[in-house]
């Protein structure tokens, strides 16, 4: 995390802003006869291009990100923060006349961004990629470096946030925070301004985060149903009460066939399954976001000899507040949510802590 508090530096508060931003737009030999622009839904509109370069003045607007669209080619996004901003579309950027003002500083997050997540890709393809290890070994080195960095990526996001309060930077920081606890998550979604809570995005990712926090370890589960197979409901319909509640600690793994890292977890999954599956223990699968035939061949093909419900699609993850898969929990014999996002050995050590051995 080498760079952290330079970085944290760019990110610094600016007086308001002007009512107006002036944006100049510049091409090379490929110019268009025009260019739109868009500022979340209260401009839209097209300005001419001449002589390879164009400038409009559009109303400040710090809470939508906005974007410039030439057709056929990918929007150059902005902030509209009342400076002047150039554009230069030959090498998809946007600079701005005021080094401390949110479109200066969303340039210097976006770099940090980018250089954090090349660098955090190249780690974990290096260990993908090393042949000397087994799957087991692969997840336990990939968990302990997500371990190792996650700290000082969440301290960059939160320093983020607290300087950009009223403006999409913000946004984009707490949208980007990796937080466990639903409550440290609602927690830094209220830090943001009325108007950015007026979002709907925003207002979306605040009922999924109460959401979570509603099934969060410490209670009882929420039941769902599922129809695996449309065309004979009555014979095909499960419940998550079914495994559930009934008196054993149970493992549920919620995942789908073309997630890689749900495939990659499965080694992990049937080492606790073989070490503990019995009188008080079993597992469950419940495929998401997934085709059902795709469903039953992944199934077959890694050998998954525990229960499992297919077809679930949005049901479980809009409940539960999941956001990305795998998503493992851990239910208590009574339907208590024990334990939630495990991952890695913290799965056995997990069940072997419940089960007290």
């Amino acid at each position: 995390m080498t760079g952290v508090a330079a970085a944290m530096m760019t990110v610094a508060c600016s007086q308001g802003p002007a009512a107006t931003t002036q944006v100049v737009g510049t091409f090379g030999e490929q110019a268009p006869e025009a260019v739109q622009i868009v500022i979340g839904e209260s401009l839209d509109t097209t300005v001419a291009v001449v002589d390879g370069r164009f400038e409009a003045v559009v109303p400040t607007d710090i809470v939508n990100m906005a974007q410039i669209s030439v057709e056929g080619e990918a929007p150059v996004a902005f902030v509209a923060d009342g400076t002047t901003l150039t554009v230069d579309f030959d090498e998809g950027t946007v600079s701005s006349s005021d080094k401390k003002g949110v479109q200066s500083r969303y340039n210097a997050y976006t770099a940090w961004m980018q250089d954090f997540m090349t660098d955090y890709r190249e780690h974990m393809g290096g260990i993908e990629a090393d042949t000397t290890l087994d799957e087991a070994e692969k997840a336990a080195r990939a968990e302990a470096y997500y371990d190792e960095v996650i700290g000082g990526y969440n301290a960059y996001l939160q320093q983020t946030l607290a300087a950009n309060t009223d403006n999409v930077l913000g946004l984009a920081a707490v949208s980007e925070l990796e937080l466990d606890d639903p409550a440290e998550k609602a927690a830094a979604l209220g830090k943001l301004s009325d108007e950015l809570k007026a979002l709907p995005q925003v207002a979306r990712m605040i009922a999924l985060y109460e959401t979570k926090e509603k099934t969060a370890e410490g209670t009882m589960f929420v039941d769902f149903e599922v129809v695996q197979d449309p065309e004979d409901p009555e014979a095909s319909t499960v419940r998550l009460s079914d495994y559930v509640g009934r008196g054993k600690w149970v493992i549920v793994d919620f995942w789908a066939s073309w997630c890689g890292p749900c495939r990659r977890e499965m080694p992990n999954l049937k080492a606790v399954y073989e070490q503990y599956h019995g009188d008080d223990f079993d597992m469950l699968s419940v495929a998401v976001w997934d085709k059902v035939d795709a469903t039953k061949a992944a199934a077959a093909e890694l050998g998954i000899p525990w229960n499992q419900i297919v077809n679930a699609q949005r049901i479980p993850t809009d409940l539960y507040g999941i956001e990305g898969i795998p998503h493992i929990i851990l239910f208590a014999p009574d339907g208590t949510i024990a334990k939630r996002g495990l991952r890695g050995e913290k799965i056995g050590a997990a069940v072997a802590e419940a089960l007290g051995r």
